[in-house]
């Protein structure tokens, strides 16, 4: 198993300007592990004491509806904790993670964690600020799921991936990251049939173009488009 270094610790967003003696308690403590493409760190329902944080790679935060069909909540990058820090009883994730491309995680007992926490207020801020960012996404996101149409919703979408991988060329901006239209239906709770007619839209519209595997997308069109009524 890799052992923890500094560097490692320094790519958490969480564990920024926090004390020397708790980043030597977060090396001391910590486990990396490997997780390869498409493996599950956890599903839904599973009992959980541990917390997990992306060091490299990406990973999916999803749900699966009573039918059986995934609905991809967030793709997260590197720095990000993956799960909220379980200290009910029960200790149950209420979602399922899986690694969208070869990942390597760090893994702490959730006592050896907060027993860090309780000792180091700015980390104890940074997590209570990172929590509060993901919630105002999660609310964004309900805010684009109701009573919009799927060309919006997609536009909406695209626009916060484009946000958050993207890469600029120029007018367009690249999608640095390898998402299919399968696995964007898959994110907005879709049919892949119905994703495609709204992609062919945005397309239509000159938002959006697509060359080979690639998206590109015009991401000040693409808000302005899902903001208009």
């Amino acid at each position: 198993m890799k052992k923890i270094m500094e560097y490692d610790i320094e790519k958490v967003e969480i564990f920024k300007n926090i004390k020397p003696q708790s980043k030597i308690k977060l090396i001391q403590t910590g486990k990396l592990k490997r997780l390869n493409k498409k493996s599950i760190l956890f599903r839904d329902k599973d009992k959980i004491n541990k917390v997990y944080i992306l060091i490299e790679g990406k990973v999916s935060i999803f749900k699966m509806s009573e039918n059986g069909e995934r609905k991809i909540i967030f793709i997260l990058n590197q720095g990000e904790m993956i799960n909220e820090i379980l200290i009910n009883e029960n200790n149950t994730s209420t979602v399922a993670c899986e690694a969208f491309e070869n990942s390597l995680i760090l893994e702490y007992n959730t006592n050896d964690f907060i027993n860090i926490i309780e000792n180091d207020f700015i980390l104890t801020k940074n997590i209570l600020s990172y929590m509060e960012k993901r919630t105002r996404r999660l609310y964004r996101q309900l805010k684009n799921s109701i009573s919009i149409k799927m060309d919006k919703k997609l536009a909406a979408k695209l626009y916060r991936i484009g946000k958050e991988f993207g890469i600029s060329k120029g007018q367009w901006t690249f999608i640095n990251v390898n998402v299919s239209i399968t696995y964007i239906a898959d994110m907005l709770g879709c049919k892949r049939e119905t994703l495609s007619r709204a992609m062919k839209t945005l397309q239509d519209e000159g938002l959006v173009k697509i060359e080979g595997k690639k998206i590109y997308t015009k991401q000040k069109e693409l808000a302005k488009y899902f903001k208009s009524n």
